[in-house]
């Protein structure tokens, strides 16, 4: 690790490095050295290229915006900046063809995870609002698609029937329950496709991975310090991104958790969306106010989808820590999706 992080800086002393976050796609270490007369610290991240298939379109989009949002003067939070390697280039490769980046450091901080409370969930939705305001008026256009059709509802189900179809693991006749929830839920999906498919939602800059564990707290006041893990950012709609913050911050319990265990913070996901429309109602459409609710149902229930296809294909997308990981967080959305539908219908009422 100290030969590939030469390829980024000179410096004088390696010190070490230690694997931090808890990510399903990328490996992530935080690496100290000796630089200048003084210790530094930087993050060292191998960009998982057979999720991101075009690691430098993920590159080049990280690049834009950082450069975008430094401009910004009303954008109040702080940037993991990419670090250029000695060459120039943002992506370095090991022996192996792996592809390694850079970014710099953002100390004294932690990521809530699923501990956020009321106040930590209306500042994240707030931050993750303020992003989405800050690059507003950034040419859309110009950004790639990091994972192509990765919230394109018609290709998810698509990849979901012919996984079925096929059964490469053989596990198809075990979750008919599973496979059934899917389809009842289907309405949902069919609604954001009709409203895409009619433009009804203006495509935007989004973050498309707004989970608690990209936002940056202060260790002391516990306010916002960043918004992270710009790897999706691409075009997109606003209903995803609040969608995946109510997946994330709105339940007691990770999406690893016995779903018969899994419960939904009412208070969490009032918060969301108080934060959330402080920021975003001068700017967005009524009718991405009025969807955000289904929005939320989208997402989890996407989630389930993917979840439940790659289970049926032998798991080969998201890292698994046993046999059925992939089976009990597919089951465990199922039972979110359930209780934010309920919690929905109870406010509409």
């Amino acid at each position: 690790m100290n030969r590939l992080f030469q390829k980024f800086l000179a410096y004088e002393r390696w010190i070490g490095a230690e694997p931090v976050g808890s990510g399903n796609i990328n490996d992530t270490y935080r690496v100290e050295v000796e630089r200048g007369g003084g210790q530094e610290r930087y993050l060292l991240q191998r960009l998982n290229h057979q999720v991101f298939k075009n690691p430098e379109a993920v590159a080049r989009n990280i690049r834009q915006v950082a450069t975008w949002l430094d401009r910004q003067k009303e954008y109040p939070y702080r940037i993991a900046r990419p670090v250029a390697g000695l060459d120039g280039a943002d992506l370095q490769r090991d022996e192996a063809g792996n592809y390694w980046r850079v970014f710099t450091f953002l100390d004294q901080c932690y990521t809530p995870e699923t501990a956020a409370g009321p106040g930590e969930a209306f500042e994240a939705a707030r931050a993750y609002g303020q992003f989405l305001y800050a690059l507003r008026d950034f040419p859309v256009g110009q950004l790639s698609d990091t994972i192509p059709g990765f919230h394109d509802t018609d290709l998810r189900w698509m990849a979901f029937e012919k996984t079925l179809t096929e059964d490469p693991a053989g596990r198809v006749s075990d979750v008919q329950d599973e496979i059934a929830r899917l389809y009842a839920a289907k309405p949902v999906f069919e609604k954001i496709s009709r409203l895409k498919r009619q433009h009804d939602l203006p495509l935007r800059v989004t973050h498309n991975d707004t989970k608690a564990g990209n936002i940056l707290l202060d260790n002391n006041t516990r306010e916002v310090v960043a918004v992270i893990d710009w790897d999706t950012i691409m075009p997109g709609t606003v209903l995803s991104d609040f969608g995946d913050m109510v997946r994330t911050f709105a339940p007691d319990a990770y999406e690893d958790a016995v779903p018969d265990q899994l419960g939904l913070r009412e208070n969490v996901l009032a918060a969301l969306h108080q934060g959330f429309e402080h920021v975003t109602r001068g700017f967005l459409t009524t009718t991405e106010v009025e969807y955000l609710p289904l929005g939320a149902r989208w997402i989890v229930g996407e989630q389930a989808l993917r979840f439940l296809t790659d289970y049926l294909a032998g798991d080969v997308y998201y890292k698994i820590r046993h046999p059925e990981h992939n089976l009990i967080r597919a089951q465990n959305q199922l039972r979110l999706l359930d209780l934010v539908s309920i919690f929905y219908e109870k406010y509409r009422r």
